[in-house]
């Protein structure tokens, strides 16, 4: 098979994202030609060609990961693990030379019978060894924190069948496509970037008319993801200028495949051109759109700090310290609030937040006229607590907690 035909087949994919937002992903992956999908709760399965990925992995504002798949079987034994696993020419993927890790995850069935993730990874680790010292004479070496390459293992139980069912993945990306690189070393805020851009995108802004409000942004998270949106970024913006100089951004970029088919030259254009298309789209974002505001202006220091690490103008978004149970308009109509209130820890004692919740709505109710008001909220009771209609609830999921995304159209 020649260089070109190898580009251009089509591969199976699975593209990682936060539970509640497959749908999202499904048709963001489409604009990438990728085809034959198959949704998963946290992510979606499905068939592209390698050009098309790295364009997705560059692009994506939904993904947390993205993975080629490299292998798959049945199973029914220890035993039969082991040999599919072995059989299998790992030296073709990646050179004896580069560090592996691998991770297992199960299925709910899979997961009571297995129960320990670490000796599925061990049983594949030993057979990959095998293989390379079988057809090299040697094998790679294991690597927990840094690898070159990451394998993940998902073992799954066959409808309706004795067995196992087990897809092996190589993970693209090495970092999560989610971590953008604004925020400052050591933060950790509420909200995973892409999450953040997900419950955007699930609003009804209008990004030519309306404003911006977020009264309670902390460290900025859902504000620089609308501007991401409104400049219609790419999900990996500040990796471009490192793609663009040669620099290795993306796992991928060491792996033998990416290689074989000499996609350099094409990436380095390509970022290149997103690169000027995006600080030009940046120049012609209007002030006095977006908004935000928090009780700490610790908070407010951090976001000040990510805006200028995602190279967006500093006075783009007016900042200011502020009580949203207070808080009134910073424009008229039409506008669009978008927050994620924080959680009890961070607001004091838990029986609080009722009583806080009931007013952020009478305010809302009181100064918001005309305003669609969204809140990322998980506890029904607090829910219950806003006096107000709804118009939308939408499930999310923010790491391992259920929430709801709640509209309030303010008339």
């Amino acid at each position: 098979m020649n260089d070109e035909n190898t580009a251009e087949k089509l591969n199976w994919y699975f593209a990682s994202c936060p539970s509640g937002i497959e749908e999202m992903l499904l048709e963001e992956v489409k604009k990438y030609d990728g085809e034959s999908f198959q949704q998963f709760t946290g992510g979606i399965r499905f068939k592209a060609r390698q050009w098309n990925i790295i364009e997705l992995i560059i692009n994506s504002k939904l993904a947390s990961r993205v993975y080629l798949e490299v292998h798959q079987y049945k199973f029914y034994k220890d035993n039969d693990h082991f040999s599919l696993a072995k059989d299998k020419w790992w030296h073709h993927l990646f050179s004896v030379n580069q560090t592996f890790k691998i991770s297992t995850l199960f299925d709910k069935d899979a997961n009571r019978f297995f129960k320990n993730s670490m000796v599925m990874s061990l049983r594949l680790k030993d057979a990959i060894a095998d293989s390379f010292r079988e057809n090299v004479g040697t094998r790679p070496s294991i690597s927990k924190d840094s690898p070159d390459i990451s394998l993940l293992q998902r073992i799954e139980a066959i409808d309706g069948q004795k067995g196992w069912f087990n897809r092996i993945y190589l993970d693209l990306c090495g970092d999560p496509l989610s971590h953008r690189g604004y925020r400052p070393h050591g933060h950790e805020a509420p909200l995973r970037e892409n999450l953040a851009s997900a419950i955007i995108q699930s609003t009804d802004w209008n990004k030519d008319e309306d404003i911006f409000m977020d009264p309670m942004c902390g460290s900025g998270t859902i504000i620089i993801e609308a501007l991401y949106l409104a400049a219609n970024l790419p999900g990996a913006w500040l990796k471009l200028h490192g793609l663009a100089k040669k620099s290795q951004m993306f796992s991928f970029q060491d792996h033998l495949w990416y290689k074989r088919e000499d996609h350099q030259e094409r990436l380095e254009e390509y970022a290149m051109d997103l690169l000027k298309k995006g600080e030009d789209s940046i120049n012609e974002l209007p002030g006095g759109q977006f908004f935000g505001s928090d009780l700490s202006s610790k908070a407010l220091s951090i976001f000040q700090k990510s805006l200028k690490l995602a190279n967006f103008p500093s006075d783009l978004v007016e900042m200011d310290v502020a009580d949203a149970l207070t808080l009134e308009p910073y424009e008229e109509a039409p506008g669009i609030v978008i927050t994620n209130p924080p959680y009890g820890e961070r607001l004091g004692q838990e029986e609080d937040l009722p009583k806080f919740y009931h007013e952020l709505g009478e305010n809302f109710k009181a100064n918001y006229k005309g305003f669609r008001c969204f809140i990322l909220t998980s506890d029904q009771e607090f829910r219950k607590a806003i006096s107000l209609q709804t118009s939308m609830r939408k499930p999310f999921f923010n790491g391992g907690i259920e929430c709801r995304l709640l509209k309030y159209d303010i008339r």
